[in-house]
C-alpha cells in the first residue's frame, strides 16, 4: 500500500516543485531527520518519494523528491539538473530552499540528510557530495551514466580543480572523507547509446575504451577515484538486471546501508554520553 505522498509548488520559483512525505511524531519527539530521493531522466519523483516512505516511516524521516522539470530555460535542455548547473540555475541551491520549506512544513531536520538516486538521479547525488559534504549523513550512488570524480587537476564537471569559481565552495576533502558512500551498479547494465558522454581524462587515456566504457565502467572508475583519496565508500553490484530494472532493487539496497548508517551514528551520541 503506498504512503500518502503530496506534491508542493517550490514557493521561490513556481517552475519547481517537490514531492513530501511526512510520518505521524508521537508528542514530544524529536525534529524528524530528512531523506532526500532525486529522479531520474523521467522526473519519476513520487515514484521516488513512495518507494522510501515506508522506510521513512519506520525510522521517523520525512521524505523529499524536488522534481526539476525538463526545458526549464525554453531550450530543450533535460539534464542540465544532473550537473547541479544550468546557466543561471544552480540546483543545489533549489535544494536547500526546498529543505527549508520541508522544514517549515514538517518540523524536519534538514541540516543534515541521506541523499539517493538511481541513473540521472545519481548524477546529481554524486556531484551534490562533492561540492557540499558537510550537509550529508550518507549517499547511496545508482548506477550514474556519466560520472565527476574528486580529481584536483582536472576542470569541473571531469573534475574538481575550480570547484570554488563555478560553485563558489572550494573542494574539502576532509568532509568528504567524514561521508558513508554507497556506490551500486548491475553488472548487465552495459548499454552504451545514452551515456557516450564524457570529457577526456587520464583515465581514458585510449579514446576509444572512453567511447565503448559503460555504466559498469564509469562506477568502478569512480570508485578508485573515491578510494584513493581516501573517502568511505562500497560498490555493491547487483546481478542481471537491465538499467531499466535498476531503480527498485537500487531503492531496495540504499535503505539497508542507510538503516546501517543510521544504527552506527545513534551509537556515537549513546557513547559519548556514557564517556562523559
Amino acid at each position: 500500500m503506498n504512503e500518502p505522498v503530496a506534491t508542493f509548488v517550490h514557493p521561490a520559483d513556481s517552475r519547481f516543485s517537490f514531492a513530501l512525505f511526512a510520518p505521524e511524531q508521537p508528542p514530544g519527539s524529536p525534529p524528524p531527520g530528512l531523506l532526500v530521493t532525486v529522479h531520474d531522466s523521467t522526473r519519476n519523483h513520487l515514484d521516488c518519494a513512495r518507494r522510501f516512505a515506508p522506510f521513512a516511516k519506520a525510522h521517523g524521516l520525512v521524505v523529499l523528491a524536488p522534481l526539476f522539470p525538463r526545458n526549464v530555460l525554453g531550450d530543450g535542455q533535460a539534464d542540465g539538473y544532473k550537473f547541479l548547473r544550468e546557466q543561471d540555475l544552480r540546483y543545489d541551491q533549489l535544494l536547500h530552499e526546498m529543505i527549508d520549506e520541508a522544514g517549515r512544513r514538517t518540523g524536519g531536520d534538514g541540516s543534515h540528510f541521506f541523499l539517493q538516486g538511481y541513473s540521472g538521479g545519481a548524477q546529481f547525488v554524486h556531484r551534490y557530495l562533492l561540492i557540499h559534504p558537510e550537509r550529508l549523513r550518507a549517499v547511496s550512488v545508482g548506477a550514474p551514466g556519466v560520472v565527476t570524480l574528486p580529481d584536483e587537476r582536472v576542470d569541473w564537471w571531469a573534475g574538481v580543480r575550480d570547484l570554488e569559481s563555478v560553485f563558489g565552495r572550494p573542494f574539502n576533502l576532509a568532509l568528504l572523507r567524514n561521508v558513508p558512500i554507497q556506490l551500486l551498479v548491475s553488472d548487465a547494465d552495459t548499454e552504451t547509446w545514452e551515456i557516450r558522454e564524457q570529457p577526456a581524462s587520464d583515465h581514458w587515456p585510449v579514446e576509444a575504451d572512453r567511447l565503448r566504457s559503460n555504466r559498469v565502467d564509469r562506477l568502478r572508475v569512480l570508485h578508485r577515484a573515491l578510494l584513493g583519496v581516501g573517502a568511505k565508500t562500497q560498490l555493491t553490484m547487483l546481478q542481471g538486471l537491465s538499467h531499466g530494472q535498476g531503480p527498485g532493487p537500487a531503492a531496495t539496497l540504499a535503505q539497508q546501508f542507510f538503516a546501517e548508517q543510521l544504527a552506527v551514528q545513534a551509537e556515537v551520541p549513546a557513547q559519548a554520553s556514557e564517556s562523559a
